[in-house]
């Protein structure tokens, strides 16, 4: 007796400093319903905040599919510094000289039709998005269903160590009269004795529903992720007063339900659907593709001449000789020639880029010829991913049916044992009420009595148990059909 207490007290110290420790990151608070205890967990869980942050990745991918219909247009720029013999950029004549040019362009390209390539990848990315969202619910799903199992834990330890309380006031009441009795010579000491040992047992009793209390609270506590507070405690509930909406059904009913309720199932039918856009993705890189290109771009060279003729639109008439006559060498041929009139300027930076600029519009055709097989490849990769998410989906139903069958039974099984508990309590109830006359009026021993009353608190307890055990049956088909977990 003396090793179970230190227990408890090593137990006590150990959450007493943890929660000291970090009283101040835990909420201000210390009585919490099953429903804040979900929020709570699902807000501070580590796993759903991963799952949160795919969902944005998921998204980003997306929407940077869709805007991938729009053109890419892309700008240059580039400073050249040349010497000994090169080709000036201005004229493309050949010299030998130190030329600093610059070159400035603009690209744009915009597909016009590849295949449906681009809208397969865009319907792809957006049931891939879809489909992480559900699986970011189906998370939340399964941590409300662990908390409600650790809360359901909590209250059944709790009414475990009140039932254990109860059985040590009894056990008090029936030692102090027994006491008076034996003062008053009515019974033997050794009947005291046998008493006194009882009440030993029933105050370890108590003392071991206490530590699985503490232990119940710690694990609700981890499972939400909330620092280990020591006046942490949770909202009772009447469980005995739960309703069961699954004794006239069948688990083909109930399944049929939950398979349009799951989040995992209709995920599994969405990454199917993903497939299936991959495929078709895949084999759109068959088809030629059409895209349209346009392009500006203008340059400054140094060696360009310093200044340049800027035309006023008129002409003068110049005579220029172009050779002599075959008949009379001595004779000058002349030729007239329109020259534009105008004043020189300064061919400076900015008067070269516009001189110079220049633009181009242009449609691509390509055309998929032989790629080493890499096309085909991705297609039969493809279609076997497709495979592998319709085999997954059917695994997700299967594992759903068998998982809904097994806990139809449980709860079945559940039921039956609570109510065969409570027939036993009421049969054991008037049996520890017949001794305990019996004992009183000295018909009976202290062993026939404590035999009834361990009889009695061991049926107590366990019709505890099954009480909390059906209960937590029934939550868990309605977990399955997606119905709030809160009482």
């Amino acid at each position: 007796m003396k090793l179970i207490h230190l227990k408890a007290y090593l137990l006590g110290l150990c959450l007493c400093t943890l929660s000291m420790a970090t009283a101040q990151q835990a909420p201000d608070k210390n009585q919490w319903s099953l429903k804040e205890c979900i929020d709570y967990g699902i807000e501070n869980n580590l796993t759903i905040k991963q799952s949160q942050l795919q969902v944005q990745s998921s998204q980003s991918t997306f929407q940077q599919s869709r805007e991938g219909r729009l053109p890419t247009v892309t700008g240059s720029a580039t400073q050249s510094i040349a010497s000994g013999r090169s080709i000036d950029p201005f004229t493309n004549e050949p010299l030998t000289e130190t030329i600093n040019s610059t070159r400035l362009g603009l690209n744009a390209n915009w597909v016009l039709f590849n295949g449906f390539n681009q809208t397969n990848t865009i319907r792809q990315n957006e049931t891939n998005f879809q489909a992480d969202q559900l699986d970011v619910e189906q998370s939340k799903r399964d941590i409300s269903l662990n908390i409600a199992t650790a809360y359901l834990q909590v209250l059944l330890n709790q009414e475990l160590l009140n039932a254990s309380q109860n059985q040590v006031l009894a056990t008090k009441g029936q030692l102090e009269r027994t006491q008076k009795l034996f003062e008053a010579g009515s019974i033997a000491e050794n009947e005291v004795i046998d008493l006194k040992a009882q009440l030993a047992n029933d105050e370890i009793s108590v003392t071991t529903a206490r530590n699985q209390l503490s232990i119940a609270k710690v694990n609700l506590m981890q499972l939400m992720n909330l620092p280990v507070q020591q006046d942490f405690e949770v909202i009772q509930v009447d469980v005995a007063q739960i309703d069961n909406p699954y004794a006239s059904e069948s688990p083909q009913a109930i399944y049929r339900e939950a398979v349009g309720e799951q989040y995992n199932v209709q995920s599994a039918d969405l990454r199917i659907k993903s497939s299936e856009y991959a495929v078709n993705s895949a084999n759109g890189n068959r088809i030629p593709s059409l895209s349209l290109n346009a392009s500006v771009s203008t340059l400054y060279s140094s060696a360009a001449p310093t200044q340049i003729l800027d035309p006023d639109g008129t002409f003068s008439t110049v005579i220029t000789p172009i050779g002599f006559l075959g008949s009379n060498p001595s004779d000058t041929v002349f030729t007239s020639q329109q020259i534009p009139n105008g004043e020189n300027v300064d061919n400076g930076f900015f008067n070269q880029l516009d001189f110079n600029l220049q633009s181009s519009v242009g449609l691509t055709l390509t055309v998929p010829i032989y790629n080493a097989g890499q096309i085909r490849n991705n297609v039969t990769q493809a279609k076997i991913n497709k495979k592998i998410a319709e085999y997954q989906s059917e695994n997700v139903r299967i594992q759903l049916r068998q998982d809904i069958e097994q806990a139809y039974n449980d709860m079945r099984v559940a039921a039956t044992t609570y109510d065969a508990r409570e027939r036993q309590v009421e049969s054991l109830q008037l049996a520890y009420e017949t001794t305990e006359t019996r004992f009183n009026v000295g018909a009976a021993n202290s062993v026939d009595f404590n035999l009834a009353k361990i009889n009695l608190d061991r049926a107590r307890a366990d019709l505890i148990r099954a009480k909390y055990d059906y209960a937590f049956r029934i939550k868990v088909l309605d977990f399955y059909v997606n119905k709030p977990l809160d009482f």
